[in-house]
C-alpha cells in the first residue's frame, strides 16, 4: 500500500470514528411543541370546472407548503392524509363535521383542522399577434374561503379569506409556441397569492393556537409484549424511529420515622430504542438495562 493510499485510510477512520462518537453523544429528539394541523381537500365551489376537483388538491397542497415554510406548525404529509382518509372512508372534499373532525383528530394526533372552499376561480386569455410573431398573458384570479377547525370539539376557531390574481405568459413564433400550460402546477401557483392571505390570517393567531395545544403528558412505558414496549409518545409528540429514551425507575424510598414517604429516589435503569411510530404511540426494544410497564422515559 502506498504512503498516499494509508493516509486515505487514515483520514476517513479518525472522520468515521470521530462521527461515531457524536453520533453516540447527540440527545434524543426534541418535543415538539408547535400546533399540529392537518390540511384536508379543499372543495372547488366556483364556476371554474376545466380541472374539475384538481383545483381543490391544488389550494390544500399550496396551503400545505406555506405552512411548512412558516416553521410555525407541524403539518401532517399529505400523502399520509390521504391515505387516512381513504382507509377510514372519511372522504377528502373539505366537508368536516365535528364527529369526522374528532374522528381525524384522534387518527393522526393533530390538534387542529384547515379545509374550505375555492368560491372564485377564473383566467383570461390575451392574445396578439402580428405576421407569425406574437404572445399570449394569461391572468387568473381567485378567492379562497378557509375554516381553522377544533379536532378535538369540532368547533370552528376561524374563518379566513384571501383573494389574489396571478398573471402568466407565453409567445409564438411562426407557429412554435412558448406558453405557460394551466395544469395543477400552474393552478398552484394561480392560487399562491389567496393562500398567502389566508396564511398571515392563521400564522397571526399561532400563539392562541399553541395555548390550546394540551400539556404532553409523563412519558411513560405503558405496555409490552414478546420483549418490545410501548410507550405513550407518538408521531403526534414529534418521536422518530432510531429515538432513544432513557428509563427511569423509583429505586429508593426516603421515609421518616413514622414511615411517611419524604423523597423518592429516581435512578436510570435502562435504554429504549424506537422501532415503530403510531399517531400517539411507539414500540420500543430494550438495548440497555431493563424496563418495565409505569416506568417513565425521557
Amino acid at each position: 500500500m502506498s504512503d498516499m493510499s494509508r493516509m486515505k485510510v487514515v483520514v476517513v477512520s479518525a472522520a468515521w470514528a470521530c462521527a461515531t462518537m457524536l453520533a453516540g453523544l447527540a440527545p434524543a429528539a426534541a418535543q415538539d411543541d408547535r400546533p399540529r394541523i392537518a390540511v384536508i381537500h379543499f372543495a372547488n365551489n366556483s364556476t371554474w370546472n376545466y380541472w374539475g376537483d384538481s383545483l381543490g388538491k391544488a389550494a390544500a397542497d399550496e396551503l400545505t407548503t406555506q405552512l411548512v415554510q412558516s416553521g410555525r406548525f407541524t403539518v401532517v404529509e399529505r400523502s399520509r392524509l390521504e391515505t387516512v382518509l381513504a382507509e377510514q372512508n372519511l372522504g377528502a372534499s373539505g366537508r368536516v363535521t365535528p364527529a369526522t373532525a374528532a374522528k381525524i383528530g384522534q387518527l393522526l394526533g393533530v390538534q387542529f383542522i384547515l379545509t374550505g372552499s375555492i368560491t372564485q376561480f377564473s383566467v383570461e386569455r390575451t392574445t396578439v399577434g402580428i405576421r407569425g410573431v406574437g404572445g399570449t398573458v394569461s391572468n387568473a384570479e381567485s378567492k379562497v374561503d378557509a375554516r381553522l377547525i377544533d379536532a378535538d370539539t369540532g368547533e370552528i376557531l376561524l374563518v379566513a379569506e384571501g383573494q389574489g390574481n396571478k398573471r402568466m405568459g407565453g409567445g409564438h413564433f411562426r407557429g412554435t409556441h412558448a406558453e405557460r400550460t394551466f395544469e395543477q402546477g400552474a393552478a398552484q401557483e394561480a392560487l399562491r397569492p389567496a393562500i398567502e392571505s389566508v396564511l398571515k390570517r392563521v400564522t397571526a393567531q399561532s400563539k392562541l393556537l399553541a395555548a390550546r395545544v394540551p400539556g404532553t403528558p409523563e412519558g411513560q412505558v405503558v405496555g409490552g409484549k414478546d420483549g418490545t414496549f410501548y410507550i405513550n409518545r407518538g408521531q403526534n409528540a414529534g418521536v422518530t424511529v432510531g429515538q432513544r429514551f432513557e428509563v427511569l425507575r423509583v429505586v429508593d424510598e426516603i421515609k421518616d420515622a413514622d414511615g411517611r414517604v419524604l423523597d423518592r429516589v429516581i435512578g436510570k435503569v435502562g435504554t429504549l430504542e424506537v422501532t415503530q411510530v403510531m399517531s400517539q404511540s411507539a414500540i420500543c426494544k430494550v438495548i440497555e438495562g431493563s424496563a418495565a410497564p409505569k416506568d417513565t422515559i425521557k
